[in-house]
C-alpha cells in the first residue's frame, strides 16, 4: 500500500463525523415512523430518549477513565461497528420492548463516539497548529442536513429499514478509514489522567453546565422537528425531515467557516452572539402555527447553535492539554442532569401541551446558559 492511497487523519476523522451526523439524521427523519413502527406515543418516546442520554453520558463520563488503557483509535473501531448494528436495530424496532432494548445501547455507542472522536480531533488541530475544529463539526451538520431529509423520505417510502442500511455503509467507510489513516496516541498519566485532580476545574464546571443546556437544546430541536412538522402538516410526513434538514444545513453553513471566525471575531463574541439568535428561533417556534414559519425557524436555531458546542469542547479540552479526553469526559459528566431530564420532559410537555409549546420552553434553558457562559468569562479574567 502507498502513501498515496491512505487517507490523510484529518479525513479519516471527519469521515466519522460526518457518519455521527448521518446517524443523527437518520433519527431525526424517521422519527415518526419509528413511533408509528414501535407503537409508542409522545411521552414514551421521551422516556426512551432519556434513557439513551443517562447511556450517553455515562459513557461520555468513563471516557477520561478508558483514555488510560485505549487509545482514541482503539476506542473508534470497537465502538463504530457497534453503533452502526444498535442504530440499525432501533429503526427497525416493531415493538415498545424492542425500543427500549436498543436505545440504550444506541446511546452507549452515542456518548462513547462522540467523546474520542472529539479527542481526536482537537489533538489534530493541536498537530496542525491552525483552527479546523469546526470543520469536524460542519461534518457532522452535513450529514445531519443530507441524511434527515433522505430518512423521511426513505422510512415513508421503503421502510425504516432502508435508513438503517444507507447508515450501515456510511458507518462502514468510516471505520475503514480510522483503521488505515489514525495511529494511537500517548495515553493519559500522572495527575491529569484523573478526573478527580484535573487542573481548572472551576471553569471546566461552568462550561460543562452550559454544555448541557445546549445539548437539551440541540436535541429537542433535531428529534423533535419531524414530529411538529407532521403535526403541523400531516400531508407532507415524507418530507418531515425538511426542519432537521434545514438546521443541519444551516449548521454547515456556519460550521464550514467557523475557523476563520473564530480567528477573526474571537470565541466569546461568537457564542454570545449565537445563544442570542439560537433564543429568538425557539421562541419563534413556540409562537408558530406555520410549517414554512417553523422550517424557517428551524434554519435560525441551526445557524444559532452552530458553534457553541465545538467551541464549548474547544475551550475545554484547551484547558487541559495532557488529557483532552479527561477534560471532555469530566465537561460531559456535568451535562447530565439537562441532557438527562429534559427529553422526558419534552415528551411530557408535548403530549399534554404541544410540541410547539415544548419548543418554546427551551428557550428559558438557553438563557440559563447565556448566564453561565457570560460567568465563566467573568472567571476566565479573574473578575
Amino acid at each position: 500500500m502507498t502513501s498515496a492511497s491512505v487517507p490523510s487523519p484529518r479525513t479519516a476523522i471527519t469521515t466519522v463525523f460526518v457518519a455521527f451526523g448521518v446517524a443523527i439524521g437518520a433519527l431525526a427523519g424517521s422519527m415518526p415512523s419509528v413511533m408509528r413502527n414501535a407503537g409508542i406515543d409522545a411521552e414514551t418516546f421521551g422516556l426512551g430518549l432519556t434513557l439513551s442520554t443517562v447511556l450517553t453520558v455515562g459513557a461520555m463520563s468513563v471516557g477520561g477513565q478508558i483514555a488510560r488503557v485505549a487509545s482514541n483509535r482503539a476506542v473508534l473501531l470497537a465502538v463504530l461497528p457497534a453503533f452502526a448494528v444498535s442504530l440499525g436495530a432501533y429503526l427497525t424496532a416493531a415493538s415498545p420492548l424492542w425500543f427500549f432494548i436498543t436505545i440504550p445501547i444506541m446511546g452507549l455507542c452515542f456518548g462513547l463516539t462522540d467523546l474520542f472522536m472529539n479527542a481526536e480531533a482537537v489533538a489534530l488541530e493541536h498537530d496542525l497548529r491552525r483552527p479546523v475544529f469546526m470543520t469536524f463539526h460542519g461534518g457532522v451538520s452535513a450529514g445531519v442536513g443530507v441524511m434527515a431529509v433522505v430518512a423521511s423520505w426513505l422510512s415513508t417510502q421503503w421502510g425504516t429499514w432502508a435508513v438503517a442500511a444507507v447508515a450501515c455503509v456510511m458507518f462502514a467507510l468510516s471505520w475503514v478509514m480510522v483503521q488505515r489513516a489514525i495511529a494511537p496516541r500517548p495515553l493519559a498519566a500522572g495527575k491529569a489522567a484523573r478526573i478527580g485532580t484535573l487542573p481548572n476545574k472551576t471553569p471546566l464546571m461552568l462550561l460543562g453546565i452550559a454544555a448541557g443546556l445546549i445539548i437539551a437544546a440541540e436535541t429537542a430541536a433535531l428529534l423533535w422537528s419531524a414530529k411538529l412538522l407532521d403535526d403541523l402538516a400531516p400531508s407532507l410526513a415524507a418530507i418531515a425531515g425538511l426542519g432537521a434538514a434545514f438546521f443541519g444545513i444551516c449548521n454547515a453553513a456556519v460550521r464550514f467557516p467557523g475557523d476563520r471566525m473564530r480567528s477573526l471575531l474571537g470565541e466569546m463574541p461568537l457564542m454570545l452572539g449565537s445563544l442570542v439568535v439560537s433564543i429568538c428561533g425557539f421562541v419563534a417556534l413556540g409562537m408558530s402555527g406555520s410549517f414554512a414559519v417553523s422550517v424557517a425557524a428551524f434554519a435560525s436555531v441551526g445557524f444559532g447553535l452552530a458553534l457553541l458546542i465545538p467551541t464549548i469542547f474547544a475551550m475545554s479540552a484547551r484547558l487541559v492539554p495532557e488529557n483532552r479526553a479527561g477534560a471532555l469526559s469530566f465537561v460531559s459528566l456535568l451535562t447530565a442532569l439537562p441532557r438527562i431530564l429534559a427529553p422526558l420532559a419534552f415528551g411530557l410537555v408535548a403530549a399534554r401541551l404541544g410540541t410547539a409549546f415544548a419548543f418554546g420552553l427551551v428557550a428559558v434553558g438557553l438563557l440559563a446558559s447565556l448566564v453561565l457562559i457570560l460567568a465563566f468569562n467573568r472567571k476566565r479574567h479573574g473578575a
